[in-house]
């Protein structure tokens, strides 16, 4: 009985695997949405083996482990792509990994670096200034959501930042400035709450 069983067993594995056929780039992207990024990424590395040097591939694949907290991983197959193509995703996946692993130093100066050829990239604009923040260097942080503010005028969330920042780089008038604008333009912001004992004078 136990043979019969076992050798059903293996015939349905058997018609499982034709049944699926080769694997392709659908299958990897039905995997993510299903939150099996193992799943996602075992298939993207099937398919490269048959384009190594395909940059969508590699930059899919960093993806994939930056999901699964495999930062290192996920930096060195950034590199891979962006040295076969120059592209912004690649950096900025590479930035989103330094600021993971917690490497502030690395994150803003590749930021930096990434900002001399996209001046108004905000993404990369907030997340230089997160890289200063969190090494309590508030008037750097000032600098880069004041040139955010300069492309995205009423983006209040920013506006918070930069005042919360201008107060802690102890420039207090200009503090005062943003807390007004955020004051008259978003009212329930929580910047307004925290500061309004200090600032609402």
């Amino acid at each position: 009985m136990k043979k019969i069983l076992i050798l059903a067993m293996l015939l349905w594995l058997a018609g499982m695997s034709l049944a699926q056929g080769p694997v392709s780039i659908t299958d990897s992207y039905n995997a993510e949405t299903a939150k099996n990024y193992t799943r996602a990424l075992q298939i993207m590395e099937e398919l490269v083996k048959t384009d190594p040097d395909d940059s969508f591939y590699l930059l899919r694949i960093a993806w994939l482990q930056y999901l699964l907290g495999r930062y290192n991983d996920a930096i060195k197959n950034y590199q891979k792509s962006n040295s076969i193509l120059l592209n912004l995703d690649a950096q900025t996946g590479i930035l989103n990994c330094q600021l993971a692993l917690g490497k502030w130093d690395e994150a803003r100066a590749l930021a930096d670096q990434i900002l001399k050829s996209h001046p108004q990239n905000p993404v990369i604009l907030s997340k230089a200034a997160y890289a200063a923040f969190m090494k309590q260097e508030y008037r750097a942080v000032a600098d880069y959501y004041l040139t955010l503010l300069k492309i995205t005028p009423w983006d209040m969330e920013a506006r918070g930042y930069l005042l919360n920042n201008l107060y802690l780089a102890k420039d207090v008038e200009a503090a005062k400035k943003q807390y007004q604008l955020l004051k008259k333009y978003y009212p329930e912001s929580s910047m307004v709450k925290e500061y309004a004992k200090l600032l609402d004078k």
